[in-house]
């Protein structure tokens, strides 16, 4: 059997877990820079806020209801979810992290008893070690898992505990089918649905009982593929370790426009740090660096635009921030263009490669070895102590406190409670 396991709301749960006031008020999340809110909690889309509504044309709508709202936290949210995932590993088999608030989960041969059990156990221990409500659902493939979980946040089962959906039987996957539509099963978007309809298929049940080889036909092995996981064959792999990257891009748009050299050169460093801390974690090289700069595409008419990339290959594959930072700059002296006000910047990582399996030069001079030393030295005291608390004098101290000369549009970021010394949380304690 397999699980799913999802974060309710998440940003805007992991908000609540830390701030008594918004755990009592409906909560929003919004995106990078303050731009469109991506996150609510239940109590908020009750009000029938709209989501990916740019906040500027909502702010006095959801001041005016008493809506709490956040800026995007996300080494809070990375961390809660890591905390997570150490909770499911303690329940599962295998644990593939699908996204930031959602796991598959492998489970053993238990009974339908014991998996409502297993399930509503998880979900009482998630709440209780992190604070965050999560939906349950079990089934005995990837689809139906999917599909239990559905059905465990936003149609409660009869008969099962409150945010635990198990479709451990004939029976139960029927009745589940019969109670959705094919708009909400996993993977079937309005093409797929056009396409199912000239089959004369038009509801989750009727799909489970087509002919595979037909659906096939007019929808692709995808679609096959479907049916057998309705069926509750598995044809999705669990897929428990992470794929290599293909590239790493870190940028950002700026909360004000730069038009001098001196504070992007500062983001760019950055951005090619970060970038080259994210290599690390994978044990990968890159062979390629590109620099882009854009400005701001909102601009009145008049204000002439100016967008591009530069790039250029090292000799040798590199994970190294010094060296990453170094070719950042190169591209930035190329791509720089005075009087352009630029709004984003970013860092792109091409041609990746297994840093144990990268090419060396012929004419290569650098110690390889001492540099990878250094650098996980760097990222060790970095994880102990804070992202930033040892960096590059080029970058900004970023996670630490604010760029000095640039900085995201965050107005509204709570503390990042759980990963900086400087932001954990007070209790106040009172004489009864």
């Amino acid at each position: 059997m397999i699980a799913l396991v999802d974060g309710n709301s998440f940003y805007a749960s992991v908000e609540q877990v830390f701030d008594p006031d918004a755990a009592r008020r409906p909560v929003v999340v919004l995106s990078n820079n303050d731009g469109v809110v991506v996150a609510a909690s239940r109590d908020a889309k009750a009000l029938g806020l709209e989501m990916f509504k740019p906040f500027f044309q909502i702010e006095h709508l959801l001041r005016g209801r008493g809506v709490r709202v956040f800026s995007s936290n996300y080494t809070l949210y990375d961390d809660m979810s890591r905390r997570l995932v150490d909770v499911y590993r303690r329940h599962a088999e295998d644990v593939e992290v699908y996204s930031i608030d959602e796991c598959f989960l492998t489970l053993g041969e238990l009974g339908g008893r014991r998996l409502m059990h297993w399930a509503k156990h998880l979900r009482d221990e998630a709440l209780q070690w992190t604070g965050v409500p999560v939906g349950v659902g079990v089934g005995p493939s990837k689809t139906l898992a999917k599909l239990a979980n559905h059905l465990a946040k936003r149609k409660p089962v009869p008969g099962q505990p409150e945010g635990v959906c198990v479709l451990a039987s004939d029976h139960a996957i029927e009745l589940a089918l019969r109670r959705v539509e094919l708009r909400e099963l996993w993977g079937v978007a309005g093409g797929t649905i056009r396409r199912l309809a000239k089959l004369g298929v038009e509801t989750p049940w009727a799909l489970r009982n087509a002919d595979p080889n037909r659906v096939r036909e007019h929808c692709g092995v995808v679609g096959q593929r479907l049916v057998f996981e309705l069926h509750g064959e598995p044809t999705i792999e669990m897929e428990t370790e992470t794929p290599d990257r293909k590239n790493v891009v870190v940028s950002r748009s700026f909360d004000q426009t730069i038009t001098e050299f001196g504070p992007l050169r500062e983001a760019v460093c950055t951005f090619a740090s970060q970038a080259g801390v994210k290599l690390r974690r994978q044990d990968l090289a890159a062979h390629a660096i590109s620099v882009f700069l854009q400005t701001d595409r909102h601009a009145p008419e008049h204000v002439q635009q100016y967008a591009n990339s530069v790039g250029l290959r090292f000799t040798v594959a590199t994970s190294d921030s010094r060296e990453l930072a170094a070719a950042a700059v190169r591209c930035l002296r190329v791509n720089y263009r005075r009087p352009h006000a630029f709004k984003k910047a970013g860092v792109m990582l091409t041609g990746l490669v297994s840093r144990r399996r990268a090419q060396p030069g012929l004419f290569d001079d650098r110690d390889r070895a001492a540099d990878h030393r250094l650098m996980t030295v760097m990222d060790r005291i970095n994880r102990d102590h804070g992202a930033g608390a040892l960096r590059l004098a080029s970058a900004s101290p970023f996670q630490l406190k604010p760029c000095r000369t640039w900085n995201m549009r965050s107005g509204h970021r709570s503390r990042r409670y759980t990963t900086n010394w400087d932001e954990l949380p007070e209790a106040l304690a009172k004489p009864a």
